[in-house]
């Protein structure tokens, strides 16, 4: 059924001037864009996640030697 309507729509397409068909395009480009913006969720923000770990680790020293080790794993 798309296939048939996308055939119908080239059709009309070809008959329009090179003006029109400018036009046709760009609002296909703008239908497209905004489409997209719909179906994308927003991308989070890495400032979002300050305090999301608040409670994670008992102590600060807790915290301080998960980070000593996570650095030392690099190595």
């Amino acid at each position: 059924m798309a296939t048939n309507r996308l055939e119908t729509i080239l059709r009309e397409a070809q008959r329009l001037s090179p003006e029109e068909l400018a036009q046709l395009i760009k609002q296909a480009a703008d239908l497209l864009a905004r489409s997209r913006q719909v179906a994308s969720p927003p991308t989070p923000r890495y400032v979002s996640l300050f305090g999301s770990g608040k409670g994670s680790y008992a102590t600060p020293e807790e915290a301080d030697n998960f980070v000593r080790e996570e650095r030392s794993a690099w190595e």
